[in-house]
């Protein structure tokens, strides 16, 4: 196995990676939402709740469970072991996912009728294959995450996500311009899961090819036993899956709440269902796209805090934990601001209405709790507190469902989006309780916090400044002038706030060297200028 990564240049990969997936991702979701339209948007995306629920059943918080083990196995010399856990965790996985996927499969009339639109059916069966690939490629990021080597993550996610998007585009497209009916574009789309994951693995394998070859030969090792291991895996995997299944949960209370609570409200089905695609196909899209980003320092931060409390290493794990959750806020803060901020212009700009944009300001604010409540997930997992993120979240769930039930019927489908934010506000406050109180670490309000807010305070001026200013010469009446607005704020938005963090002090030269390629000369540059102290 090739040498691990160092934590912050394992996350900084991640975080490219997520960034590219989730602009093509973007990129998909323009297009498909001015081929399908809002109610094909809107099919599609009660798909995908339900799988990433039966997922979550078939994973059983395995990959999770699979990167601390291996951590912990390869941090006390035990590489055999490492592998005795992958190989338990891949035969579990192919059983659950082939049940789940036949679950999915002949049940998809009926979870179609419980979201609220039996036109979702195909949809349903579509994405169900994927629950044979995802499983066993999860397990293979896990095994390689547990070695702090995430190149093959993030090679893997840019595979799948290429694929992805052009099996949504090109079947989309196709049936739509062969006549089928939305419906059947829906389905078409919601396929392309199923050949992402296909490519996804085939990259993982290779790298499994090329650096495990020893892991096909049989060898004698003097660890834990297999069913020690196997008992191990398990009592982690299964607090884990918890709080995985609890994730879909929230985004199911709006596949189950959103539309009927609308009908219910007097919308009618078409336009319910069309308001759900405004919902999920604009708003939580573009929420989502920050927050997965901080999702890659989560996965970073888990074998890193594992090997750390392993070893004993209390100071190690206890400057891991804050790294993670600085580079986490500083993340979150401007995107949630920028969000909000471009709200109409980008909504304009990617879906040629401003409908989305009431949704989409509310949503923004949900990014920064979202992204934090994700990484402290992982820190206090990587310490050995399996069950009380898992209980958090449960209790944001609902937190979600009460919000649901109280806002729509008023509001509309920006109730279901400030619910949202409710439930991932209780959900960080919540865990950065837990590690204050359980794992005794200060909360460093300055350092986490104050210079990230700082620094986006600066930003937002800017923006809004720029944004107003845009508004007065252009009018918004465009797609095209949306557009390139959107690209000039936000690039001269990050300008702004990366040089306002750096004059606030809020990032490390190491941080800045762990940039892939282009680190070293970011330093070299900002220390001329006298940013790097």
């Amino acid at each position: 196995m090739p040498h691990r990564t160092g934590f912050v240049r394992g996350a900084v990969l991640l975080a490219g990676a997520t960034a590219v997936s989730k602009l093509l991702g973007s990129v998909y979701t323009i297009v498909l939402q001015n081929v399908i339209g809002d109610r094909g948007m809107g099919l599609y995306q009660m798909a995908y709740p339900i799988y990433a629920t039966l997922l979550a059943v078939a994973t059983a918080g395995f990959p999770v469970a699979i990167s601390k083990l291996v951590s912990e196995r390869v941090a006390v010399g035990d590489p055999d072991g490492a592998r005795t856990v992958f190989r338990i965790a891949c035969v579990l996985l192919t059983l659950a996912g082939a049940a789940c996927c036949a679950v999915l499969f002949a049940g998809a009339d009926v979870f179609a009728r419980l979201a609220g639109d039996p036109a979702s059916a195909g949809a349903i069966r579509a994405i169900a294959p994927a629950l044979l690939v995802v499983p066993v490629m999860s397990a293979l990021r896990g095994y390689f995450q547990g070695y702090q080597w995430m190149e093959p993550t993030a090679s893997s996610q840019v595979a799948e996500q290429l694929v992805r998007v052009a099996t949504i585009l090109g079947l989309a497209i196709g049936l739509v311009w062969a006549g089928f009916g939305v419906p059947y574009a829906a389905a078409g789309a919601a396929f392309g899961a199923v050949t992402g994951a296909l490519a996804g693995m085939m990259v993982l394998l290779r790298y499994w090819r090329r650096h495990e070859p020893a892991a096909a030969r049989p060898s004698r090792r003097h660890g834990p036993s297999r069913s020690a291991l196997s008992r191990q895996l398990l009592y982690i995997a299964f607090p884990v899956s918890l709080g995985a299944l609890v994730v879909p949960l929230v985004n199911n209370v709006d596949v189950l709440t959103v539309v009927n609570l609308l009908k219910a409200a007097g919308v009618s089905q078409d336009q319910a269902t069309a308001d759900f695609g405004l919902l999920t196909g604009r708003a939580f899209k573009l929420m989502m796209l920050p927050t997965t980003l901080a999702a890659g320092i989560g996965i970073a931060v888990m074998p890193a805090v594992s090997e750390a409390f392993t070893l004993g290493w209390r100071d190690v794990a206890a400057d891991r934990m804050a790294t993670a959750i600085r580079l986490t806020v500083t993340l979150a803060l401007p995107a949630s601001a920028g969000l909000a901020l471009l709200a109409v212009p980008l909504d304009i700009a990617l879906f040629r209405d401003s409908a989305g944009a009431g949704a989409i300001q509310a949503m923004a604010f949900a990014t920064v709790f979202a992204s934090l409540q994700t990484t402290l997930a992982a820190v206090l997992q990587g310490a050995g507190w399996m069950y009380l993120p898992v209980v958090n979240l449960l209790l944001a769930a609902l937190f979600k469902l009460a919000g649901n039930l109280a806002l729509i019927p008023v509001l509309g489908i920006a109730g279901a989006a400030w619910a949202t934010v409710g439930s991932y506000v209780a959900a960080s406050a919540l865990n950065l309780w837990a590690v204050r109180r359980r794992l005794r670490e200060p909360v460093d309000w300055s350092g986490w916090f104050g210079r990230p807010l700082l620094a986006t305070f600066i930003m937002s001026a800017a923006v809004y400044a720029m944004v107003r200013q845009a508004e007065e010469w252009t009018g918004f009446t465009g797609r095209a002038e949306c557009a390139a607005v959107c690209l000039v704020v936000a690039a001269l938005g990050m300008l702004v706030y990366g040089m306002a963090l750096l004059a606030a002090g809020s990032l490390r030269r190491e941080e800045l060297k762990a940039i892939p390629k282009i680190g070293p000369q970011l330093v070299s540059w900002c220390a001329r200028i006298g940013l790097l102290r």
